[in-house]
C-alpha cells in the first residue's frame, strides 16, 4: 500500500524532515488520545457538553491533513489542501484531518487515490483559516475510521473565533513590564558645592 509522506519537524536538531513510507515517531498510538476519546464519546451520545469539549480539544490539537506533495513543508496554502469531495455541500468542498496514523492508513485503504499527496502535521488553529479560505463546507475528522466526525463550516468559524479570543485573552494576561525607576544620586554637602563650580 502506498504510504503518504508525513512532514514533521525534529525539534532537537532543528531539521525539517520529509519521511516517505515510514512511521513518524509523533504518530504513535497515544497521540491525541483525549481528542480520539471525545470523538468516540460524541459518536455514541450526542450531548452539547461533549461537543464543547471536542471543540476545546481540537483548538489545542495538532492534526495531519492530506496536501499536495509539491507544497512547501510547513508553509501550506489553501490551494494545497486536498478536498475529499469537491461539491459536498452546495458547491463547497469537504476536507479531512486525522488524529493518528491508523486513521490515515484506514482512509488510504478505502481506495482513495493518494498519489501526489502527503500528510502535513499542522495545528488545528493554523489549519482553520486555510480551510475557510479554501471554501470549506465541512471537515471530516478521521474519515473512514470506526469513530469519525464532521464539523460544518459554521462550527469551524466558531472554533476560529473562540481560538482568537483565547489567544487575545492570553496576550492580555501577560504581566506588564516593571517600570524602571531612574537612579537619582543624592549628593552630600560638599558634592553639591562642587557641582556648582565650573
Amino acid at each position: 500500500m502506498l504510504m503518504l509522506a508525513a512532514a514533521y519537524s525534529q525539534k532537537r536538531c532543528g531539521l525539517l524532515l520529509v519521511v516517505t513510507g515510514l512511521k513518524p515517531a509523533e504518530m504513535v498510538d497515544g497521540v491525541n488520545g483525549e481528542l480520539r476519546t471525545l470523538i468516540r464519546d460524541l459518536a455514541l451520545r450526542r450531548e452539547s457538553h461533549d461537543r464543547r469539549q471536542l471543540y476545546w480539544a481540537l483548538i489545542q490539537a495538532q492534526l495531519w491533513t492530506p496536501v499536495r506533495s509539491t507544497s512547501a513543508v510547513g508553509h501550506v496554502q489553501p490551494g494545497d489542501l486536498h478536498p475529499l469531495d469537491c461539491e459536498a455541500l452546495g458547491g463547497l468542498a469537504s476536507y479531512g484531518v486525522f488524529t493518528h496514523e491508523q486513521a490515515a492508513e484506514g482512509w488510504q485503504a478505502s481506495g482513495v487515490d493518494t498519489s501526489g499527496l502527503r500528510l502535513e502535521r499542522i495545528r488545528f488553529v493554523d489549519l482553520l483559516p486555510l480551510l475557510i479560505d479554501a471554501g470549506v463546507g465541512s471537515l471530516y475528522i478521521n474519515p473512514d475510521a470506526k469513530f469519525s466526525g464532521e464539523l460544518y463550516r459554521h462550527e469551524l468559524e466558531t472554533c476560529l473565533d473562540g481560538a482568537r479570543k483565547v489567544e487575545a485573552r492570553h496576550a492580555s494576561e501577560k504581566p506588564a513590564p516593571k517600570a524602571v525607576e531612574p537612579v537619582i544620586h543624592v549628593l552630600g554637602f560638599w558634592g553639591r558645592i562642587r557641582s556648582w563650580l565650573p
